[in-house]
């Protein structure tokens, strides 16, 4: 086993890896796992891995270990994990001499050979909470029949417990759950087995535990989409998605975002719509959202007057008189496609960043990765984009946007950069990217498997110091 430094175990990140399905027909399929850690410092990192059944009981050997390049980034497929058992359902804690991040990847295969594809964060030791909200949990809603499914890791080795609270969109009480978790346990709670949900409903949900814990849910339709995102720790008055989108692409690309206000008293939330070029909001829209209220804006519903030219990309930024949380989703209009993802809200910027996976015709599936970089400072952002290959201490491939090269950054707005028209990648290429900038972004990645069948499309907030 590689030593640690206190400092590394606080900077450890945690996972909650799904790798076996509930019984339920909605979730049925053969899951797996995998997650990508990049090593963000100047040092070959020592990385460890230990993983936990839901009882909190360590599964497969005590410790895997693995070593990984300054800015370079490895990934650790489960199903290839020597001594994991089959079958394995549980969690994982990476820790690291050097700080690292990493990204979790969540996939399902159903019988005709589709798959169900989701990317979420994973959580590092600051972020780790006793309450997380979640803004978007639903039971057989909507036409796609839209269920989701609730993970609580404990990140402690004492025993936790709490609960977790329902809320109706309205903000009325819908039901409560009771939670005891061992040390390093998890549970998944599966919200089509609460006969206390109505079937069509749609609401929140805020996990209240004594101990620190980590949360992320999934959310998946009757058709087989999967979506994954992380639960929020605390609410902000500010909150940024990098990407919003109305019939973009191949794809025919759609937004919808989700806004909770996790407060007592009503709160007043101004969206503000932004271009691609122009530092002016292209529009402005102002709702008040009552006390643990939640709306729901899908673009091209409510924001169609924004399309010029058949379609529309951009990017808002939320503004509230009361803490709120925030998620965006995409999905495929294209016929015959089924494909979805969703995204957290970002409630601060950072003057670097990073991306641990990003792909060009990787693999059999052909999983090809954009990402957006969105500027929430003051000003237009001087941005440097370095491409790391695996295994590789020096970038590949450096683009600035610094006026000369390409054009600055205008204040909240967001760029696009798509690796399948990126010509100085090689074919077949996995890496990383880190950020930086003279104004703060966040960062967004998205992934699709151009060659599987079903939804192999994925997203995934970039990390921030």
């Amino acid at each position: 086993m590689f030593a640690k430094s206190r400092f590394a175990l606080l900077i450890g990140v945690v996972l909650a890896l799904l790798i076996s399905m509930p019984i339920f027909a909605q979730w049925s399929g053969t899951w797996v796992s995998s997650f990508q850690v990049m090593n963000l410092g100047d040092q070959k990192a020592n990385v460890s891995v230990v993983y936990y059944k839901e009882d909190g009981a360590v599964a497969g050997n005590a410790t895997y270990d693995y070593q990984v390049e300054p800015k370079s980034s490895v990934n650790i497929y489960q199903p290839n994990v020597p001594n994991l058992p089959g079958g394995f359902k549980g969690s994982a804690v990476i820790s690291a001499d050097q700080p690292i991040a990493a990204i979790g990847s969540e996939q399902v295969t159903y019988a005709d050979n589709r798959i169900g594809n989701s990317q979420y964060s994973g959580v590092g030791a600051a972020e780790l909470g006793k309450k997380f909200y979640l803004p978007n949990i639903n039971k057989r809603f909507g036409g796609s029949q839209w269920s989701s499914r609730i993970t609580i890791q404990n990140a402690t080795t004492s025993n936790a417990a709490g609960t977790v609270t329902y809320y109706n969109a309205n903000g009325t009480l819908a039901n409560t759950q009771s939670v005891n978790l061992q040390p390093r346990g998890s549970v998944t709670l599966v919200q089509l087995d609460n006969a206390s949900l109505p079937n069509g409903w749609l609401g929140s949900a805020v996990v209240d535990m004594d101990q620190d814990v980590a949360v992320v849910a999934d959310v998946m339709s009757a058709d087989g989409r999967v979506e994954t995102y992380n639960g929020f720790s605390s609410g902000a008055t500010s909150m940024f998605l990098p990407t919003l989108l109305i019939n973009f692409g191949a794809n025919a690309w759609n937004t919808s975002f989700q806004v909770l206000n996790i407060s007592d008293a009503s709160a007043t939330v101004t969206m503000k719509y932004y271009t691609p070029g122009s530092a002016t909001p292209a529009k402005t829209v102002t709702e008040t959202i009552a006390k643990f209220n939640s709306i729901n804006r899908y673009q091209p519903n409510v924001d169609a007057d924004l399309v010029t030219g058949g379609s529309w990309i951009g990017s808002v930024v939320i503004e509230s008189t009361q803490p709120i949380v925030a998620v965006g989703s995409q999905s495929s209009a294209a016929p015959g496609k089924q494909l979805a993802s969703i995204y957290n809200g970002a409630a601060r910027g950072a003057l670097e960043g990073y991306l641990p996976t990003i792909l060009k015709n990787f693999g059999g599936s052909n999983f090809i990765t954009s990402f957006q970089v969105m500027n929430v400072g003051s000003a237009a952002a001087s941005v440097r984009v370095e491409y790391y290959t695996t295994g590789q201490t020096s970038p590949i491939k450096t683009v600035l946007y610094d006026g000369v090269q390409n054009p600055k950054i205008e204040r909240f707005n967001s760029v696009n950069r798509y690796q399948g028209n990126d010509a100085e990648l090689p074919a077949s290429w996995q890496g990383s990217v880190k950020v930086t900038s003279d104004q703060p972004i966040v960062l967004l990645g998205s992934q699709n498997g151009l060659a599987r069948t079903g939804d192999a499309a994925g997203q995934y907030n970039g990390i921030l110091p």
